[in-house]
C-alpha cells in the first residue's frame, strides 16, 4: 500500500487554497488558485505579482502566499513553501489552511513533530476540518501511534462520511494492528467511494491476502495494476501468490 499522504503531488482536499475575498475575481486571481487547475510555474509568477502589487488586502496577500506555497510544495521546493506559509500565517494568524499546508510541507521533509503541531493548530482553528484530522492521523501512524491514527481517521470520517482516503488509511491501520475484519470493511468502503483509486484497491488486496482469500486478492492486485502499472506493492503481492500480472 502506498500510504495516502500526498507529498509528491497536490490533490483536492489535501492542500487548502485561499480564495480572493471579492465576488469579482480578477484574471490574476484565476491564475493563483493554489490548486492543480493551473500550471504551477504560472501560479508562482502570478501569485508573486499579486503579493507585490500593493493593491490587495492583507488577508488576500496572505492568501496569495498560501497559494504560492501550495505551488512550491507541488514542485517539491519545500523550504520555499514553508517560507510562504510562514508569511501567510504572519499576515493572517487564523488561516487554518496555511497551518495545514505547512504541515504537509514539514511532513514531506520528514519533520513529523512540526507537521503534528501544525495539523493540531489547524484543527484548533477549524475543528470541523476533516482533512487536517486525516493528515494528523498519517503523522501519528508514521510515529508508530496507530491508535491515535485510527482515532483521527475516525473523526475525519465522522465529519466527512464520504472521505475515501480516510477509509483507506484507517483500513491499513487496522490491517497493521491485525484487525483485518475491520480493515476489510473500511477497504470496501474506500473502493466503493473511489473505484478507480489504485491505492484503495491494493490495500484491499493485501487484506484479502492476509485473510486467505487468494482469488479476491489476485483480482484486486491485477485491478490496481490496471489503474497504475507502476504499483510495486501489487506486483509484489502477485509474486507472493505465484501468479503473473
Amino acid at each position: 500500500m502506498r500510504y495516502r499522504f500526498l507529498c509528491a503531488a497536490i490533490t483536492a482536499g489535501t492542500m487548502l487554497s485561499a480564495v480572493h475575498a471579492d465576488a469579482q475575481v480578477s484574471a490574476q486571481w484565476k491564475l493563483c488558485t493554489g490548486n492543480p487547475d493551473v500550471n504551477w510555474d504560472q501560479q508562482i509568477a502570478t501569485c508573486t505579482a499579486l503579493i507585490q502589487d500593493g493593491k490587495e488586502t492583507t488577508k488576500d496577500v496572505a492568501g496569495a502566499y498560501n497559494n504560492r506555497g501550495n505551488a512550491y510544495t507541488a514542485l517539491h521546493d519545500y523550504d520555499r513553501a514553508i517560507a510562504d506559509f510562514n508569511k501567510a500565517i504572519e499576515l493572517d494568524a487564523k488561516n487554518f489552511g496555511a497551518f495545514n499546508n505547512r504541515g504537509t510541507a514539514f511532513r514531506a521533509k520528514n519533520d513529523n513533530e512540526r507537521a503534528l503541531a501544525d495539523y493540531s493548530a489547524a484543527i484548533k482553528l477549524a475543528p470541523t476540518f476533516a482533512v487536517a484530522y486525516k493528515n494528523r492521523g498519517v503523522v501519528y501512524f508514521a510515529k508508530g501511534d496507530n491508535d491515535r491514527a485510527i482515532a483521527d481517521y475516525s473523526e475525519a470520517l465522522r465529519l466527512d462520511p464520504r472521505y475515501a482516503v480516510a477509509y483507506n488509511n484507517r483500513a491499513w491501520s487496522y490491517h497493521i494492528k491485525g484487525d483485518d475484519v475491520k480493515g476489510l470493511a473500511d477497504a470496501d468502503k474506500a473502493v466503493a467511494l473511489a473505484p478507480k483509486d489504485a491505492n484503495a484497491i491494493e490495500t484491499r488486496a493485501e487484506i484479502y491476502e492476509k485473510l486467505g482469500q487468494r482469488d479476491k486478492a489476485v483480482t484486486d492486485y491485477r485491478a490496481s495494476l490496471a489503474l497504475d502499472p507502476t504499483m510495486q506493492e501489487a506486483k509484489d503481492g502477485l509474486k507472493r501468490l505465484g501468479v503473473s500480472p
